[in-house]
């Protein structure tokens, strides 16, 4: 997974040539059906309209689509845009710089909010019955206890069924609505999860509350895990590989 804090803007912005009218004249159809595209190059047009907007609009950036057709179409039509080359350069790095700082900004808070969040549901986690805590931070819960001697070793590939949470208990990632268990090598996965299989055995079933030392800290990782979650795992060790 790759860490939340690379921001996407400099990909959207660096875009492909061929792109045909995603809007005509500013007029924007909605319900549009498969009947109503006369060719290939309408319904691409239209699909590249929705795939561009849902792209921006999961970066929180909001655009003028009027504005936006007008620039099309005026490329399109070899008029002259309302902006020289250079001054289009420039617009778009001064947007840049603005959009970065303010997910830069936006990152730094909510490090703040789930450091604040964390603490507290460890401490209080800590206290309740059938929790155990490791040296690490670690924080775990049996729920069945496996069978057999051998717990799995680093270099060991194990099979597993997982759900994935917050603390808040929003599920971010489940290896059952897949329906498909995960194999990895035990030291490929974050610190927290390593630790706690090396300390299970085929069949244990545990929960899992990870600190952000030692899952993905500062960073986070993907579009799902902000800076400094805590993370919730229910983890079932199927098999020793």
């Amino acid at each position: 997974m790759s860490t939340s804090n690379n921001f996407e803007l400099k990909r959207l912005l660096n875009l492909p040539a061929l792109i045909f009218a995603v809007f005509s004249c500013g007029q924007i159809a909605y319900g549009q059906n498969e009947q109503q595209f006369k060719s290939l190059e309408e319904r691409f047009s239209y699909a590249y309209g929705v795939d561009l907007a849902n792209k921006f609009k999961a970066e929180g950036i909001t655009l003028d689509v009027v504005l936006l057709a007008s620039a099309m179409q005026a490329v399109f039509d070899d008029a002259q845009p309302a902006l020289k080359t250079g001054e289009v350069q420039a617009t778009l790095q001064a947007y840049q710089q603005v959009y970065t700082h303010k997910k830069e900004a936006d990152w730094a808070a909510a490090g703040v909010k789930n450091s604040e969040q964390g603490e507290t549901f460890l401490r209080n986690n800590a206290q309740q019955p059938g929790i155990k805590v490791t040296d690490t931070g670690l924080q775990y819960k049996i729920i069945e206890t496996g069978t057999g001697q051998q717990h799995p070793a680093p270099t060991d590939e194990v099979l597993v069924h997982y759900t994935a949470r917050f603390v808040n208990n929003t599920e971010f990632e489940s290896t059952h609505s897949r329906n498909t268990p995960y194999q990895v090598k035990v030291k490929q996965l974050i610190p927290g999860w390593s630790e706690a299989l090396q300390l299970m055995t085929k069949g244990a079933r545990w929960e899992l509350y990870i600190p952000p030392s030692i899952a993905y800290g500062e960073r986070g990782s993907g579009d799902f895990v902000g800076p400094n979650a805590v993370l919730i795992f229910d983890v079932e060790l199927l098999d020793i590989l």
